[in-house]
């Protein structure tokens, strides 16, 4: 059969200019958010390490720790937490990839070339990067934070998540005894957050103080610091301290700047956390009212003002209202159709979520962008190494990737309302249960 095409689309042709150095390719005059005079390079581990092999297959055919180990070393284009356990009883956490060694900085600002020598001058050790074996207290684990110790011999990273998450993980598992399937399953829904705990009582003392957000006060006063849906409280402390967080840095670095910052979490919030706790920094200080010196209480009552004339203009002047499940929304959506005319009919659809970007049941928000979850664990699994049979997971993606497929939105309800589902796991389960057979044949 011959195809005749009936049509043609032209393609338009650019060019461009490719600047190429031995430290990375030239990024200067790319984005037009760069605003410098300088050559500026931009150098990448990965594409200094990668190789013909990635290391995946070895991975997941590992029989031990130990295997595992040596498939990681493979795995040096790319630098992730890798939590594991064996069937003898060993536990471990490991991190991949290749870390620079540098001469001078820390790769957080550019570094001036004035010379021919180069910044790096060799990588980290996969012996010595960080990892954790069989450690006394009987659980390893990991939430994106700052995991190496303080005599650490080289520079890691100044980007590092909050240690929120991980505070309250160690207050789940550290006690003594038995941690059943069941508890692991809630402590992935876990929705208390210690960042609330530890700043809201403050805030609440400062808008108590004031006739006008004397009610925001009493409310955070009485809440218990979960980040749950029905709850409104989350919702007044996270928009009262996102407004705060703005309060804090826009009147020295403009407001631009410190939106660009603040839409990076990990960059500055158990800093702010650290100040607030501290309760005197120059920071709080407006530096464009030179006659009043402005307080952390100061800016709090200014930014529950400001909150809450934006929550009453989506959500209506009775604070009872502000649940964090109304404001606080998660949307499955097709990748097939994302936005637009037939967005709800290929996708999941909105649901209220749980959580923050403080809790171990995680929903994070763009600070420029609240309230809706932009990122949050989309496989919840707990994996049960005495019962080969079967496990116990939840993925909202469904596991059909077929327009219409019954099963590619049927574990959205049990993802929101925190219902488990067991799966076959073993070749044996898998065939005594099946239902239906698919054949792929190319």
């Amino acid at each position: 059969m011959n195809f005749q095409p009936v049509g043609l689309i032209k393609l338009a042709q650019q060019k461009i200019k490719i600047r190429l150095t031995k430290r990375g390719p030239v990024i200067s005059g790319i984005f037009s958010n760069f605003k410098t005079d300088k050559v500026l390079s931009l150098r990448w581990s990965l594409v200094e390490n990668m190789g013909i092999k990635m290391g995946l297959a070895e991975m997941m055919q590992a029989k031990s720790i130990t295997g595992l180990r040596e498939a990681l070393k493979q795995v040096d284009y790319l630098m992730l937490n890798f939590t594991f356990a064996d069937a003898g009883g060993n536990i471990g956490w490991q991190v991949s990839g290749n870390l620079p060694i540098r001469s001078k900085g820390d790769g957080t600002v550019p570094v001036e070339v004035t010379g021919t020598r180069d910044n790096w001058i060799g990588w980290v050790p996969f012996d010595e990067m960080p990892q954790l074996y069989n450690p006394q207290r009987g659980w390893v684990g990991t939430c994106n934070h700052n995991t190496i110790p303080n005599d650490y011999p080289y520079y890691y990273s100044s980007q590092l998540a909050s240690s929120y998450r991980y505070r309250r993980l160690k207050q789940l598992l550290d006690p003594q005894g038995f941690k059943t399937v069941d508890d692991h399953w809630q402590f992935q829904r876990d929705t208390f957050n210690l960042m609330a705990k530890s700043i809201a009582p403050m805030m609440a003392r400062a808008l108590t103080a004031h006739e006008d957000t004397k009610k925001l006060g009493k409310t955070l006063s009485g809440w218990n610091y979960h980040d749950d849906p029905d709850s409104y409280a989350p919702t007044i402390f996270q928009a009262v301290y996102r407004k705060f967080a703005l309060l804090v840095f826009e009147d020295e670095l403009g407001d631009d700047l410190a939106r660009t910052m603040l839409d990076n979490w990990y960059f500055w919030q158990e800093r702010l956390g650290k100040m607030v706790v501290e309760g005197n920094s120059p920071w709080f200080d407006n530096v464009k009212t030179a006659d009043f010196k402005e307080s952390r209480d100061d800016l709090f009552h200014l930014a529950a003002l400001e909150a809450a004339a934006e929550l009453e203009a989506g959500h209506g002047k009775n604070p009872d209202k502000w649940q964090w499940g109304k404001v606080h929304r998660i949307e499955f959506v097709s990748p097939v159709r994302r936005e637009g005319f037939g967005k709800g009919l290929l996708g999941g659809g909105s649901h209220p979520a749980l959580g923050s970007g403080e809790t171990l049941g995680r929903g994070v928000y763009g600070f420029n962008d609240p309230f809706d979850v932009t990122a949050f664990a989309s496989l919840r699994m707990v994996a049960d190494l005495g019962d080969p049979d079967k496990v116990l997971a939840v993925l909202p993606g469904g596991v059909s990737g077929r327009l219409f497929g019954k099963h590619s939105k049927d574990q959205i309800e049990s993802f929101i309302n925190g219902n488990k589902i067991y799966w076959w796991f073993s070749d044996a389960a898998i065939k005594a249960h099946s239902r239906n057979i698919l054949v792929l044949k190319p």
